[in-house]
């Protein structure tokens, strides 16, 4: 630590440049806190659907959307939509970001395919082997 006061005492504006640095990245994270849309909101905004068969729309929270996606098997196909709740088809698309909504479902999926399981933290006690037979 006396280093450390030492080094700043020598080269002040060093110590200027580290305080200007955490006021960037404190205000930034303000910024993004304020302006930023929390995933609360995200998931609770409404999306609207339409269907490119009939036309219909209907809406519905991206969150339950994206569980709709989330459930599906792995790699989710964009070109298979929502289902429509009149005739049950799946070819509802929201208006807005389905490819990309598609895309980070995808990615956000491998990687937890990807991971590899864990490994057990302690060893089973193996059972005391039988004495050989002579």
């Amino acid at each position: 630590m006396n280093k450390f006061r030492a080094f700043m005492k020598q080269n002040p504006m060093a110590g200027w440049g580290v305080a200007a640095l955490l006021m960037l990245v404190a205000a930034a994270m303000v910024y993004t806190r304020l302006m930023g849309k929390s995933e609360t909101a995200q998931l609770t905004e409404l999306v609207t659907i339409q269907d490119r068969e009939t036309s219909d729309t209907w809406q519905m929270p991206r969150g339950m959307m994206e569980k709709e996606l989330y459930l599906r098997q792995y790699p989710v196909d964009p070109n298979q939509g929502l289902a429509n709740p009149k005739t049950g088809k799946f070819t509802g698309f929201p208006v807005d970001a389905w490819k990309e909504t598609v895309s980070r479902v995808n990615n956000e999926r491998r990687e937890v395919e990807e991971k590899p399981a864990a490994k057990p933290s302690a060893a089973a006690p193996s059972a005391p082997s039988a004495p050989a037979a002579h």
